[in-house]
């Protein structure tokens, strides 16, 4: 005997509307910026940066991306400084991703960045230069001082993550990432910077689809966190948040903690199902063939 017209069609939307395994989640903590945002919570010395990034792997970020301070607060460039925060951060056992800061060194021939003493598994490179703030300020970042510092990242094994504030600077990382004989990086968007890519859906979209399906991308935005990451994770992107890019976490109320927004973003994450990837995830994600001791 036939079955009736109405069991075929529900077992045909049963298995339609089965849900599958979502793609994991990079989500990267910034957890002290390289300038005062005017949140009297975002951390200022050397111990208060250490303490938010374990604090953020409790929560549950993937990767914590750090800009060096001093004891006394500040923003450092000295070695010595990245290298004990990295030390510190590992000693702790979270095993979360360190990624450092280049903070837009320029490189000459011999020289290399001062992050590399914290031996991070990925740092920073700004894909080329820009207007940035109101003021006269400019990130200056030449192409041949920037495939310097990608070829002095890649001969140490540091993955470089592509920091882009225009298209342009994304269609340079898409060539820098494509040429790459090992770990093709990360792409980041940072949108809603003054005179840079606009924290509007159709921009990030446009430029997330100039990224190759093999190479991840993630985006942050100073002036749209939340609907931000909401995007990125439609669109099959990883995440950012943390103190260096969140000012507000509502209207006139300053973000507390980087904890606070860790856990922020990974409710969202669980929310439209893409599970948060751990460090170990992140690390196959990125292709890290390495993971830097305590």
């Amino acid at each position: 005997m036939s079955r009736p017209a109405g069991v075929a069609l529900s077992r045909a939307f049963t298995r339609a509307a089965a849900v599958t395994p979502a793609s994991p989640v990079i989500l990267t903590c910034a957890v002290s910026g390289g300038i005062v945002t005017g949140n009297p919570n975002q951390p200022y010395t050397l111990d208060e940066t250490v303490g938010a990034a374990i604090a953020a792997a409790d929560a549950g970020a993937s990767i914590v991306h750090i800009h060096a301070r001093t004891e006394s607060g500040g923003i450092s460039h000295d070695p010595d400084d990245y290298q004990r925060i990295a030390r510190e951060v590992r000693a702790s056992g979270r095993g979360v991703l360190i990624n450092l800061t280049t903070d837009g060194e320029g490189l000459d021939e011999d020289s290399i960045p001062s992050c590399v003493a914290g031996d991070p598994e990925l740092a920073t490179v700004v894909c080329g230069s820009t207007n940035f703030g109101p003021g006269d300020g400019m990130i200056v970042s030449p192409a041949g001082s920037l495939r310097r510092l990608v070829g002095a990242l890649g001969a140490r094994g540091i993955v470089p993550e592509y920091e882009c504030f225009d298209i342009g600077m994304v269609a340079r990382a898409v060539e820098l990432a494509t040429e790459a004989d090992g770990s093709a990086g990360m792409v980041h968007l940072i949108a809603g910077t003054l005179a840079g890519l606009p924290a509007d859906p159709a921009a990030i979209l446009l430029a997330a689809q100039l990224v190759p399906p093999h190479v991840p991308w993630t985006a942050s935005s100073v002036t749209e966190p939340f609907r931000t990451m909401s995007l990125a994770l439609a669109l099959g992107g990883h995440v950012r948040t943390g103190l260096e890019d969140v000012v507000f976490s509502a209207p006139g109320a300053h973000a507390g903690s980087n904890g606070e927004l860790v856990s922020r973003a990974r409710s969202l994450c669980e929310a439209v199902g893409r599970p948060v990837a751990t460090p170990d995830e992140a690390r196959e994600i990125l292709g890290l063939e390495r993971q830097v001791g305590a």
